[in-house]
């Protein structure tokens, strides 16, 4: 009981600190800036362990994927299905535990909003849930294609995988 009382602190704690956590991408909402979408940046699983003390990358590559699909941001459905991913690519590292406690904070706490892990993180203003349009697509594919992490080992086939099957099947 006292372990469900905790885990509840937790989350709750989680999600609010995702309400009052700015990002330092975003201009101001009285900019005048044209909104723009900036290089992808990742910080894998935001404020959350990579792995194990054995193997401490053991899920950092299913943070970097959602990460991706919340840098472009998009539907409330979508946004749904890349939770979901998350989870069950935790779940398939070994980690059954921390793919709930993941999936639950990424639900509470990713919504569209002004943290830098917020759903449509990579826009100069925050987006609420939308469809991305081919203007949009492009703009992201070409920063991939520029971007250091498709120059870099451990992270080229995961972005060239998310070029190809989700940003080459929006539309």
């Amino acid at each position: 009981m006292m372990k469900n009382i905790l885990l509840i602190f937790f989350l709750t704690t989680l999600a609010s600190c995702a309400l009052f956590s700015p990002n330092p991408n975003r201009e101001s909402i009285l900019s005048t800036a044209p909104v723009e979408l900036k290089p992808f940046t990742t910080d894998y699983c935001s404020d959350w362990p990579n792995g194990t003390s054995d193997d401490p990358y053991k899920w950092g590559n299913c943070c970097f994927t959602h990460d991706l699909h919340y840098w472009i941001g998009g539907t409330e459905s979508e946004r749904k299905d890349a939770d979901k991913e998350l989870k069950a690519c935790v779940k398939n590292a070994g980690a059954k535990s921390e793919a709930f406690i993941m999936y639950i904070g990424v639900r509470m706490g990713g919504r569209p909003g002004d943290a830098s892990y917020s759903w449509g993180y990579g826009w100069t203003v925050k987006r609420d849930y939308q469809k991305m349009d081919t203007s949009d697509l492009e703009k992201a594919k070409n920063l991939l294609n520029t971007s250091e992490y498709l120059q870099k080992e451990n992270t080229q086939a995961l972005v060239k995988k998310f070029i190809d099957d989700v940003l080459n099947k929006k539309n």
